[in-house]
């Protein structure tokens, strides 16, 4: 939110968040898979200690740099990239991580779980930014970004490793085992089908989330802490619907899917129907609702399928997708926005991603009534 809200006073324009967005998420495409095939190899709690550490070490680096007013539009970019690569590191650490420390039946749960705890940080991190930004400004707040990532590292320090999970490999064969990650999603009809489902919610679903900081100036002429209130109401969505999935069975996941992916795209057009503030509060949180409603569906339903040996090349496929899809998406709606205004952009990209979703999730459904979750494991 910090940094988005920077590029906004430096730009006004949606093309510049959009490009920031895509710098910051884009990554996970290129090395997503490159560290999904050292995730299966190495110390698993070791690396998500390392990655730690150089995401505090970025936040404070450029904390710095704003304090001594050497910020600009260019050096947001150039740490967006930075930030993009070491979190899509983290990315495959954490979505291999976790799940091997609970049963499979109980992975659902997890995922559900965990996403409840994220989406929480994504209500409360917002409403804590705004409020030092007005009150400290840019480089306190990012200070304290930094300093949030300690926390986080003690606590991985803590955690007791079951044995079965460190298992180091010296023979890395990266692109041999890339292709064998997206071989087995490939031939796995049901794998394949939900990545195409959360590519297209990524795409066409999540764009207008990546431009909030303009959406919240030029459609409703306000600052920061109306910024701070949607990106909180889009916590708040995000945490309801991971609520509503704790307790999933797989028809359940599916279901969830299809309204996620469906109801971004009908969100959009419905966003667009009004200009008043409260109303767009909620139809943002929405979107936050039906993006977490496609994540955690997807992922709870590839969890439950891939085994450990690939578990950490599909989920860094299926996060390259999710994240690396969903900044070319924020770069389209800033674009887009720019250039032929929101009305038009959004009903558009709306309309595309309500058809593109209907047509994918009832293949889906036809995969699913077709062949079991369980005939895939």
């Amino acid at each position: 939110m910090t940094i988005g809200w920077m590029m906004w006073e430096f730009t006004r324009s949606e093309t510049w968040l959009g490009a920031l967005a895509f710098l910051m998420f884009f990554p996970t495409v290129i090395f997503g898979p490159l560290f999904g095939v050292m995730v299966d190899r190495v110390n698993r709690q070791r690396a998500a200690i390392m990655t730690s550490i150089i995401l505090a070490i970025i936040s404070a680096a450029l904390a710095t740099l704003v304090y001594f007013k050497l910020d600009n539009q260019y050096l947001l970019l150039m740490f967006a990239t930075l930030i993009g690569i070491a979190n899509s590191a983290y990315q495959s650490i954490r979505l291999s991580f976790v799940p091997e420390l609970v049963s499979v039946s109980n992975m659902p749960k997890a995922v559900a779980i965990n996403a409840i705890l994220y989406n929480t940080s994504r209500f409360v991190g917002p409403m804590v930014a705004g409020f030092l930004m007005l009150r400290f400004g840019n480089e306190i707040t990012l200070f304290v970004v930094a300093a949030c990532y300690l926390p986080l590292t003690f606590v991985l320090c803590l955690i007791k490793v079951p044995v079965k999970l460190i298992s180091i490999d010296k023979e890395f064969t990266f692109f041999e085992d890339i292709k064998a990650g997206v071989k087995y999603a490939y031939n796995s009809t049901l794998i394949s089908q939900l990545l195409v489902v959360i590519g297209i919610s990524a795409l066409l679903g999540r764009g207008l989330l990546e431009i909030l900081p303009a959406t919240v100036d030029v459609i409703y002429n306000m600052g920061v802490q109306e910024l701070a209130w949607l990106n909180s109401a889009v916590g708040v969505g995000s945490i309801i619907s991971a609520l509503m999935l704790t307790n999933p069975t797989q028809t359940k996941l599916m279901r969830a899917v299809t309204i996620g992916s469906i109801g971004s795209g009908a969100l959009l057009i419905l966003f667009m129907m009004t200009s008043q503030f409260v109303i767009g509060l909620l139809i943002i949180g929405g979107l936050g609702f039906c993006a977490t409603l496609c994540g955690v569906g997807t992922q709870s339903l590839i969890q439950s399928t891939v085994p450990s040996e690939f578990r950490g090349r599909v989920m860094s496929l299926w996060g390259s997708i999710n994240l690396g899809v969903g900044a070319i998406g924020g770069l389209l709606f800033g674009v887009m926005t720019e250039y032929f205004g929101y009305p038009t952009s959004l009903v558009t990209l709306g309309s595309l991603c309500i058809l593109c979703a209907y047509i994918s999730t009832k293949k889906g459904q036809t995969v699913r009534r077709d062949k079991s979750v369980e005939d895939w494991r």
